[in-house]
């Protein structure tokens, strides 16, 4: 049984059976516990037996588009300071262990030849990152400050680079129909000049970007402000930035918009275009545009997972299944070594002591099961990817190129539709599980805070105090005659000065609080001088945390875990989670983690009465 050919009825009814049929399946999905995005795969399935003509004709055009949005939401989350070695050794090393085990078995087992085998190992390898990143971002919500989702967020696309990196490299060796034989250290330093540009590009486009939207509203014109400052328009620009670092990198063989010259291909890659653009871009901008950005980024972010995965549902027909026994035992070969390379990486990362890891001795099988279950989805890449070798016509010189090229393309469709099926289920099912019986450790960016307290420590420790500057000093004066005014003046004690100060610039949103202190030794000193800390209220203590927290180059505060809440996986959310999710207090951003809420609960408890008496 194959889909039939595409049919002519209007397209208006083509868009509503994906919006309409796809969201009642996922939300039936998700009422019976199961994965939102296997529901759409498939409506997408089935309408591939009755799809109409102009959506068909734009499939390949509407899955890119709802994967650029995979990647601009995993470059807005992603922090420069996450960013540690030991996260591109868990993206790399069971990558590179997948792919050469695909590779050798290709080789060995199926008589395809070198290259042959690294083009199917590379097309099979890539995490489906379009599946689980909305999937890490659901784990993040139920599991605040777990620092296994994100791990898992953050690798997820700098693996998809790699293997999308990789492959280009790889169609220099595979002799395309289209392209003479070129010499294969040309094609190496083309893609070194290829990733350097394009880090380069959207560190300039995100930068940028990020210093200019957030000011957009001081632009006037005869006296009246130009921009309005509605969230929509700041995730407007965002959104019309990342296109433009979408489409310069874009383009067909020989119809680049920016070609390398020397070398066939473009000079930027256009996914890592986009990641370095959101990444750079949150780096510089306000917290609260980042916030406004991702409001709006959750509705939309509903239709582009309608849309994408009923359009990967789309590509499956019943006719590559009988090619499922010959695909499975190259599944069985990956996983394994895959397995293999995830305990490797865990295991290294705690021999050598890598900064900033989270892994623990005691919970490093379940931290390996976890991260296994989060790469077992595929189907962004193999979508991309698998079609390419046919329709390019690759190993124009090896004698059995049609064979490697269908069964090359068969293996891809073969690995969306298990992969992406099964992978959701066991992560939907066990993901949890694991996540609950680790939820005892430190949260995400405990280990970056112990790091910065230490060196405080050691900083604070050869610190003479003898040897204070002289304004220094009238400075910490003057901050404790203010203190004994104002607590004279209203009849308080000076730590209840202190903790309605916090309080008052803990709801400022572009973190007031930061510029109120020099820095952070002069907040120990501060602290040291004038209150005890036996004396400090919870709500006190809350506040001082966050002012531990060192500060960015612009004065203000960063955020301890992203700014991200609910907006981003609604999809994968029933109504009650939604309805049950706790309102963040007017002018205080909240975390996923609800930190922000809770601490203003206790401060409103515990000093708001003071403050309403001064401020």
């Amino acid at each position: 049984m194959t889909a039939s050919i595409p049919l002519n009825y209007p397209v208006q009814l083509g868009i509503a059976y994906l919006f309409l049929v796809g969201y009642l399946v996922r939300t039936l999905f998700v009422s019976v516990r199961l994965p939102a995005s296997v529901g759409v795969i498939v409506t997408g399935f089935a309408f591939s037996y009755f799809f109409q003509a102009d959506i068909f004709f734009a499939r390949d055009v509407l899955q890119e588009l709802a994967f650029f949005l995979v990647l601009l939401t995993a470059g807005l989350e992603i922090r420069l300071q996450d960013l540690k070695p030991y996260i591109f050794m868990m993206a790399l090393l069971p990558a590179t262990c997948e792919l050469l085990a695909i590779a050798v078995y290709g080789h060995f087992v199926m008589g395809f030849t070198v290259v042959e085998g690294l083009v199917l190992g590379t097309v099979l390898v890539a995490i489906g990152d379009g599946l689980v990143i909305p999937k890490m971002k659901e784990f993040g919500v139920h599991f605040p400050g777990h620092p296994m989702p994100r791990l898992v967020f953050i690798w997820a696309p700098l693996e998809a680079s790699f293997a999308l990196t990789l492959f280009g490299t790889l169609v220099g060796l595979s002799a395309p129909a289209s392209q003479p034989d070129i010499d294969f250290s040309l094609v190496a330093i083309a893609n070194v000049i290829r990733f350097i540009a394009t880090l380069l590009a959207g560190a300039l486009l995100g930068a940028t970007s990020g210093w200019i939207i957030p000011r957009r509203t001081k632009l006037t014109f005869s006296g009246h402000q130009v921009f309005t400052g509605a969230p929509v328009e700041s995730f407007l620009l965002v959104l019309a930035v990342a296109l433009c670092a979408f489409g310069i990198g874009a383009g067909e063989a020989g119809e680049e918009l920016v070609p390398m010259g020397f070398s066939p291909g473009s000079l930027f890659q256009p996914e890592l275009l986009v990641i370095v653009t959101g990444t750079c871009f949150a780096a510089v901008a306000d917290r609260q545009v980042l916030h406004d950005v991702d409001t709006v980024m959750g509705g939309v972010w509903v239709f582009g997972q309608l849309i994408l995965f009923s359009m990967l549902g789309s590509r499956t027909s019943l006719g590559i299944f009988p090619q499922l026994l010959h695909v499975l035992p190259v599944i069985a070969v990956g996983l394994s070594c895959r397995f293999a390379g995830i305990f490797l990486s865990i295991g290294l990362a705690l021999l050598t002591g890598a900064s900033g890891h989270p892994f623990q001795r005691s919970m490093i099988v379940h931290d390996t099961l976890f991260c296994f279950l989060s790469t077992i989805p595929r189907a962004t890449i193999q979508g991309a990817l698998g079609s390419v070798p046919v329709t390019q016509r690759f190993f124009q010189h090896c004698p059995h190129q049609h064979n490697a090229q269908d069964w090359i393309f068969t293996a891809a469709r073969l690995y969306i539709v298990c992969m992406s099926i099964c992978g959701m289920i066991l992560l939907n099912t066990f993901g949890p599980l694991l996540c609950d019986a680790t939820s005892s450790r430190p949260h995400w960016d405990c280990c970056q805070e112990l790091e910065a307290e230490e060196a405080l420590a050691v900083e604070m420790q050869q610190f003479d105090a003898e040897q204070l500057p002289e304004v220094a000093s009238r400075e910490v004066g003057n901050v404790q005659a203010a203190l004994e005014v104002l607590a004279k003046r209203f009849s308080v004690s000076r730590e209840a000065v202190l903790g309605a100060l916090r309080m008052a610039a803990a709801c400022e949103p572009n973190g007031l609080l930061a510029g109120a202190v020099e820095d952070r030794e002069q907040l120990l000193l501060t602290r040291t001088v004038s209150e005890p800390a036996e004396q400090l209220s919870k709500a006190q203590e809350v506040i001082l945390e966050g002012a531990r927290l060192p500060r960015t180059r612009h004065g203000r505060l960063p955020a301890r875990y992203p700014t991200r809440g609910l907006a981003l996986v609604q999809f994968e959310c029933t109504g009650a989670m939604l309805a049950e999710a706790p309102r963040e207090p007017a002018g205080c951003s909240r975390g996923p983690s609800g930190e922000s809420a809770e601490a203003a609960d206790r401060l409103q408890a515990e000093d708001l009465p003071i403050a309403n008496r001064w401020l």
